[in-house]
């Protein structure tokens, strides 16, 4: 309203009435009514009878004394030209004398002529017929009269001109001529109070418009605003939608319906609420369908259509043939068909359409982003045409179903390549699992089954990209119908060797290639459809066989990574035995060497305790030697991975006992077995071995007179057993008992090859079990050991052999 306030074009307030009052006895004419107009501006005053109009404008032409408030004009002084809705003229003198009445030209003499020709081009400025310019106004009609009052006001030089229904009496022809010219002056920066019980001619003129009612100023409103119909409520006090403000409301209400609705109940929604923009009662959508032999209109939605319309309207062709709404399609125009008894194209199914009541009908294009969607048509019981209004709003509501409908072709589009996608990610991850790819690829392919809606899918491949399992199998597949899959190999086996893109087959079937390093190989699958597969699923098959391809060719790689690794491993291992074999066996080896060598001089002779003493030493040291290349070997196998296990139920009394007879001094070792100790499951010799290596390490370290104690006993849980190896010793320094696990870390004089705890540790780990090195003095060793077999032995039948599961985890724990 900032333009309407400030006047057209800024400038000043020509006429300001403030407060004003007016009482007729008891009836308040006028109450507090506060306006203004400026200059270069036609404010309207509008309605209704009574209301206060003529009163408002006898008070401003100074003709009726005001109670309270005042007048203003600008500038002071200023002139203020009425027309009257009595008109106000002089009835016995003639036209010109009425147009100069006050106002005669001349001096002393009066100047006809020159009044004369003013009148008559006074009168031609607004398209006046009046010939007779010197005929007496109680001889013209009220029209003519009217023209008379009019001129008399627009002779004047008044800048402020107050109109009382100017045009009332005039014809069509005369009243266009009047409102031309007061735009002109308007133009011209006179100041315009317009009051007029004619909406569209207040509508047409004004820059602002004064809502007059009970002599109350209640609306001060722009035409560019409002409705006539909002103006019309005003006028009356009754609280009324105009058609545009309803029109506004619906538009609104349907957009945020749109935005909240499901996108398949879009297209409902916006054909409702055309049907009740428009006030009619049967309506429905069309939308064009491809079909192999040439595009059809489906019916998607209706409202009020009577059964016999309904069935002969679910499909129609594009084109003629299909009345208003194929026409409206193929030409993308708005299509009428205005009376069925006047119109020759009434035929097909508006036959139909005019047996059940129907006599117009039409039609509107429903265009999109890439062209015509389809039409929105309307039936409706009496003829007649559209006005341009209803037209434009009816293409209105059809660009919001254009846009509900590409909304849900985009959403459907979405939902379409996220279900591709989400089949993809199942089946990579599938592949990209902890697990071999060859050992996964039948549940990858259940996937890939399951993305496509296929009934078979399976992979032909190279001999060298098969799976490792010893049977050298080149196919794997995938089939829900619990058939072999027979066709779907066939089809693999047949596939050309430059098949690459997925290709349709006869019967449902479709191929791909498989680019891999050892060789081209085959995807194939079949539908029970034999029409199918569709583009989606050609787009996720050719997804799928480059997935495929990378994660066997993934494999083949790690697969060749892991052959060597496996061998640089096996070099490095081989050497460091060498290693420990030639550094470790040298001592022992010599004095056997030494002994042997000096019982067999020839020259000398020994006697029988020296020949004991030698042999005895041979013996020590063979004995030596053994137990190191055993300890060699266990290591190796322990590093290697292979170290095996011989389990049954194990006591642990006897096995305890029995390793403290081979250790020298075991008369200090001290065993305390708890009575709760039942067997366990676990291979009695390596146990033995670790408990002789650890009561062996106790007593070298332990002081001459110092105790070893072993207690045994079962854990909280029962679930496992501990057994605890104790020493008087110092202890072991912090530097060294991060690594006392680690193969050849000796402590301070420690003699040997140093792998005594390593083998405690890996074997005690091989049967799912730890050792493990505890805090503080004194020096203690924990041996814990499950009791019942593991999960995997069971499921082996207590297999005899069983491999460790992880070959560098007693490492690390260490």
């Amino acid at each position: 309203m900032a333009e309407t306030e400030a006047g057209r074009s800024g400038a000043a307030v020509a006429l300001h009435v403030r407060n004003l009052s007016k009482r007729y006895g008891r009836l308040r004419a006028l109450d507090d009514v506060t306006l203004s107009v400026h200059g270069g501006e036609i404010v309207g005053v509008i309605g209704e009878n009574g209301a206060g109009k003529s009163t408002l404008v006898a008070c401003i032409a100074g003709d009726t004394e005001i109670d309270a408030g005042h007048v203003e004009v600008a500038p002071r002084g200023g002139a203020v030209a009425v027309v009257w809705q009595d008109l106000g003229l002089c009835e016995d003198l003639d036209v010109v004398a009425n147009v100069f009445l006050g106002r005669e030209r001349g001096r002393g003499l009066l100047a006809e002529t020159q009044m004369s020709d003013e009148a008559r081009s006074t009168f031609e400025r607004f398209g006046s017929r009046l010939s007779d310019l010197r005929a007496r106004v109680d001889s013209l009609s009220r029209g003519e009269r009217q023209e008379v009052a009019l001129a008399r006001a627009l002779t004047t030089d008044a800048d402020i001109l107050v109109l009382d229904e100017p045009t009332a009496s005039l014809s069509v022809i005369q009243r266009t001529g009047v409102l031309r010219l007061l735009r002109e002056m308007r133009d011209d920066g006179r100041a315009i109070l317009l009051v007029s019980h004619d909406l569209d001619e207040v509508f047409a003129l004004a820059d602002r418009i004064l809502v007059l009612r009970h002599g109350t100023l209640v609306a001060n409103v722009s035409p560019l605003e409002v409705h006539a119909d909002d103006v019309t409520a005003l006028m009356s006090g009754i609280e009324t939608e105009s058609m545009a403000r309803r029109q506004l409301n619906r538009l609104k209400s349907l957009v945020e319906q749109l935005s909240s609705a499901d996108p398949g109940a879009s297209l409902p929604i916006v054909m409702s609420a055309t049907a009740a923009a428009l006030d009619q009662d049967m309506l429905c959508i069309h939308l064009i369908e491809t079909r192999p032999g040439g595009p059809v209109l489906r019916r998607t939605a209706a409202v009020g259509l009577p059964p016999r319309l309904m069935a002969v309207t679910d499909e129609l062709p594009v084109g003629t043939a299909g009345g208003p709404a194929g026409t409206a399609v193929q030409y993308g125009e708005f299509v009428v068909a205005d009376d069925s008894r006047d119109d020759p194209a009434w035929s097909g199914y508006l036959e139909t359409a005019s047996a059940v009541g129907v006599r117009s009908t039409w039609s509107a294009p429903i265009v999109g982003s890439e062209g015509v969607l389809g039409a929105i048509t309307a039936f409706s019981e009496s003829a007649g045409q559209l006005d341009q209004d209803r037209i434009e709003l009816v293409s209105l509501y059809a660009g919001h179903a254009a846009t509900a409908i590409e909304r849900e072709r985009l959403l459907d589009e979405v939902r379409r390549r996220n279900g591709v996608l989400e089949s993809l990610r199942a089946m990579l991850e599938t592949l990209a699992g902890p697990d071999r790819v060859d050992g996964g690829l039948s549940a990858a392919l259940l996937a890939l089954c399951r993305g496509l809606n296929a009934r078979a899918v399976g992979m032909l491949l190279p001999e060298s990209a098969a799976t490792q399992d010893g049977t050298g199998r080149r196919w794997v597949a995938v089939d829900l119908d619990g058939t072999d899959g027979q066709d779907v190999r066939e089809a693999a086996e047949a596939a050309p060797p430059t098949v690459g893109s997925p290709a349709r087959l006869a019967r449902g079937l479709a191929v791909a290639g498989l680019p891999l390093p050892e060789g081209r190989g085959v995807l194939a699958s079949r539908w029970l459809d034999p029409g199918e597969p569709s583009r989606d699923a050609l787009e996720l098959l050719d997804d799928a066989r480059r997935s495929l391809a990378l994660a066997l060719e993934r494999e083949g790689l790690e697969r060749a990574r892991r052959d060597a690794s496996a061998a640089r491993r096996s070099q490095a291992l081989q050497r460091d035995l060498l290693q420990q074999l030639s550094h470790e066996l040298r001592t022992p080896l010599t004095a056997i060497h030494g002994y042997a060598s000096t019982l067999q001089q020839p020259d000398l002779t020994w006697d029988a305790d020296s020949v004991d003493r030698f042999l005895a030493a041979i013996s020590t040291e063979s004995a030596r030697m053994e137990r190191l290349v055993s300890d060699l070997l266990d290591s190796s196998a322990i590093e290697s991975g292979v170290l095996r296990l011989r389990p049954d139920w194990t006591d642990l009394r006897p096995l305890l006992a029995a390793a403290r007879s081979c250790v020298p001094r075991h008369q200090a070792i001290q065993l305390e077995i708890d009575v709760r100790l039942e067997p366990i499951w676990a291979d009695h010799d390596r146990l033995e071995q670790v408990f002789v290596n650890l009561l062996e390490n106790a007593v070298r370290h332990g002081p001459a007179d110092g105790a070893v104690r072993v207690v045994a006993r079962p854990t909280a849980t029962r679930e496992s057993v501990e057994i605890l190896v104790s020493d008087d010793g110092p202890g072991i320094p912090p530097e060294i008992a991060e690594h006392i696990f680690e193969p050849r870390v000796r402590g301070d004089g420690g003699s040997g090859a140093g792998l005594g705890l390593a083998i405690a540790r890996g074997i005690a780990e091989a049967h799912g079990g730890a050792c493990e090195l505890l805090p503080g003095v004194p020096t203690t060793f924990r041996i814990t050991l499950p009791v019942e077999p593991r999960k995997e032995e069971d499921e082996m039948g207590h297999a005899e052999q069983l491999e460790t599961s992880d070959p560098a985890g007693w490492q690390a724990g260490g």
